[in-house]
């Protein structure tokens, strides 16, 4: 967003809109607060009504689709939506709510100036007086701003009561759902909870699989869940990750997609296979040459594939996060490596829950004796984790790969369950893998593991 904006401004309003339109929280505010008097013009009234009324009513944004049926007949109306679209650019809800407040405190005020003029100009001071002193008294006490501070028994039944509606609506909403890690023995500890608004970070040293589990995650939910995947390739070139998918959707070594080698006959087969298949995947690389590639650039990196695709993606994959630097962009420095560390992550996590995606990212190990790496007892854990001892802190999970070089020639590995929020942490488990073939998990043989 332009800093540069006025609150008084068209634009934003248009900014304003365009985010109300994809977060039901500050939707909630502008249907509650927003009157027509404060809009500019009949087209801002008329869509302001219409949002409103549906938010009434089914408590969530309505889309643009919704939006653009309704006004069909109306030019304007349809121009102003698409300018709303356009405007869409990641901006923040604390930051909208806070010029929304400016916003209508300044046309307020501006009435207020036209009204006591003419009071004055009438000769009628202590009326104007009046006016002005009601006006002070309303802005000391309006703010659109939640309390800091709760109390817990006086709001206990309202809470309750939110959250169950909160639940209703996310079944009713039609949104996907996330839930599946596409391990079996790490969805049966998840317990079918929502992966949406959480950071998954997922730890290992040189040439395990860090990109392997990713893509992995991305594959699966296209396939087996019909959801929209969005990578962003921080490593290794687009041709690479592009490969590397389209060899996991066939579950065939990315080698022969890559080099051509597939049979024309197979190819349809593949062809057909992947056109039904229900969900998506679209990969955003960056250049490695001179790239300071920020969590900014992820957040607008979403809002343009929002635009582009005309919904949100389900789940956010950064391959790899340590490449990453901080909104603020700003020049750390080597002795500051922990903390730039760490404000990504928190970057990442708020991105999280202000888009409801599930953030998967890698993260390398700096950990390289291969003594250690292949005493099988040992696993990966935050203080594994570079500089950035507290990168856990923000993370919902940090789940570990580890390979000894014994297990890297029978295909397995183990994973560790550095930490999990939601269910307990400590265990671990060895898989098989089949990478020849693009699959992270090999579920038959990591069952033949099992019976061991």
């Amino acid at each position: 967003m332009d800093n540069k904006i006025s609150p008084l401004s068209t634009e934003f309003l248009y900014e304003l809109y365009a985010t109300a339109l994809r977060q039901d929280h500050l939707c909630s505010i502008v249907s509650q607060h927003m009157r027509s008097e404060y809009l500019p013009d009949r087209s801002f009234q008329r869509i302001q009504k219409v949002i409103a009324s549906h938010y009434h009513t089914y408590k969530h944004t309505p889309s643009y689709a919704i939006l653009s049926q309704t006004f069909h007949d109306d030019v304007d109306a349809l121009e102003l939506i698409d300018t709303f679209r356009e405007y869409d650019e990641g901006q923040s809800i604390e930051v909208m709510t806070d010029m929304l407040e400016s916003y209508i405190k300044g046309v307020r005020l501006q009435k207020v100036y036209v009204e006591v003029g003419k009071l004055y100009n009438d000769n009628q001071q202590e009326k104007a007086e009046d006016v002005l002193r009601k006006y002070a008294e309303w802005v000391a006490g309006f703010t659109l701003k939640s309390s800091s501070f709760v109390n817990v028994a006086e709001t206990f039944m309202e809470r309750y009561e939110a959250n169950k509606r909160r639940e209703f609506e996310e079944e009713q909403s039609g949104a996907a759902k996330v839930i599946r890690f596409y391990i079996p023995f790490l969805d049966a500890l998840n317990g079918g909870r929502n992966l949406r608004g959480q950071l998954t970070c997922f730890l290992a040293s040189t040439g395990v699989g860090k990109s392997h589990i990713a893509k992995w995650i991305g594959v699966r939910a296209n396939i087996d869940d019909n959801l929209n995947v969005l990578h962003f390739q921080l490593e290794g070139s687009e041709e690479e990750a592009l490969n590397a998918y389209s060899g996991g959707l066939i579950s065939k070594n990315a080698y022969y997609y890559e080099k051509g080698k597939i049979h024309d006959a197979e190819m349809k087969h593949y062809q057909k296979m992947i056109e039904s298949y229900g969900g998506s995947i679209v990969v955003r690389s960056y250049p490695r040459f001179n790239a300071q590639v920020s969590t900014l650039d992820i957040k607008n990196g979403i809002s343009e594939y929002r635009k582009l695709e005309g919904h949100s993606p389900d789940i956010v994959i950064i391959d790899s996060m340590d490449l990453l630097t901080d909104a603020t962009r700003r020049n750390w420095g080597a002795e500051h490596e922990r903390a730039k560390r760490i404000a990504v992550a928190n970057d990442l996590k708020d991105l999280a829950a202000d888009e409801k995606v599930w953030m998967v990212v890698t993260y390398q190990s700096t950990i390289e004796d291969r003594d250690w790496l292949n005493n099988e007892s040992n696993v990966l854990t935050e203080y594994n984790c570079s500089e950035a001892k507290g990168l856990a802190r923000p993370c919902t999970h940090l789940i570990s790969l580890n390979q000894s070089s014994s297990e890297r020639k029978e295909n397995v590995m183990r994973l560790h369950i550095a930490k999990s929020r939601f269910f307990k942490k400590g265990a671990t488990i060895k898989i098989a893998t089949d990478y020849d073939n693009e699959v992270f998990y090999d579920s038959q043989r990591t069952d033949s593991l099992m019976m061991e």
